[in-house]
């Protein structure tokens, strides 16, 4: 597979790309519409918060689990507790990355981040997390909040420890392997001699979609981990959001108008696709363009946060 192929494929699967519908940033669509949905062209607003400061935690310190140190941060008050489960590669309580969600939670309730260590597989990483869980006073259950490959963690948390999720937001979470590929090729025209050579570039063959695999992140075994993901199910009724960000041009690449059109359309249904995963669950869009929504929207994950604390403590 060629190199350029390589980083759309990166791109449009890895990180999960979904396209956005005509809404607000704020405002949820319980079925999104999948048909005629064109390709955004407004220029997002975007709401950097330039990592603003936090005081001091409420909680904070770093525990042995298994032999690794976790370390881990909360602010604020109230239950259920909000739990981040970052990005890959991504550590919290150095980056910054959550400040501006956990500003806008912390007068709501008790909000965590902490600092994943390598680990084998993501089931590993999960019984971390839940062993991490019972050594400080954090009475479950949570609301866990996934970005990224921290999503393949949560899911596998949810189907370990059900009784300990009062609910899930998850944000441009990573696809399993190979269906979501395969869904993505599929959305590509059949061959045409005149083709635009974007169309050329980025298709994928049956080939590419079986022998490529993620490159290994957090020191994880990728095909271990994703068919632990993939063989952990649906959350049954527990609420579920899921967010994610408008694609811009750097996303859809070299394709023509309408190739575009049927991308966008596609992704859109993979991000509904993942809104299934529970009886309860809706799909949301940000307007901004960017991957780390935590950092250049935050508000639609404050947003989602705060209405889900409202309805499980009714």
């Amino acid at each position: 597979m060629s190199n350029f192929k390589q980083i759309t494929f990166v791109s449009l699967v890895i990180l999960t790309v979904l396209i956005a519908v005509a809404c607000g940033a704020t405002s949820p669509a319980v079925t999104p519409t999948l048909e005629n949905t064109p390709l955004p062209t407004a220029t997002p607003t975007l709401e950097m918060q330039q990592m603003p400061k936090l005081s001091t935690p409420a909680l904070e310190g770093t525990i042995d689990v298994g032999g690794h140190k976790l370390s881990y941060q909360c602010w604020g008050e109230g239950s259920p507790t909000v739990i981040v489960e970052a990005a890959a590669e991504d550590k919290p309580t150095f980056t910054l990355s959550w400040n501006a969600v956990i500003l806008g939670v912390l007068p709501t309730a008790r909000i965590c981040i902490y600092d994943r260590v390598p680990v084998n597989t993501v089931q590993d990483g999960a019984e971390n997390l839940h062993a991490l869980l019972g050594m400080i006073p954090l009475p479950g259950p949570y609301i866990l909040v996934a970005h990224s490959l921290g999503g393949w963690y949560a899911r596998v948390f949810v189907h370990l420890y059900p009784q300990d999720v009062a609910g899930m937001i998850m944000v441009d979470t990573s696809l399993t392997y190979p269906d979501s590929p395969i869904a993505f090729a599929t959305a590509y025209p059949t061959y045409s001699p005149d083709e635009v050579p974007g169309i050329t570039q980025n298709r994928l063959s049956e080939s590419d979609i079986y022998t490529m695999m993620m490159p290994p992140f957090d020191g994880l075994d990728m095909k271990a981990s994703n068919e632990q993901v993939r063989q952990a199910g649906s959350f049954g009724d527990i609420p579920l959001v899921v967010i994610s960000h408008t694609p811009g041009p750097l996303d859809l690449p070299g394709l023509d108008p309408i190739t575009q059109k049927q991308i966008a359309a596609l992704i859109l249904k993979v991000g509904s696709d993942l809104a299934t995963l529970s009886s309860r669950g809706i799909f949301m869009v940000a307007t901004t363009h960017n991957y780390f929504i935590s950092e250049y929207q935050p508000q639609i994950i404050i947003d989602a946060i705060n209405q889900m604390l409202g309805e499980i403590r009714k």
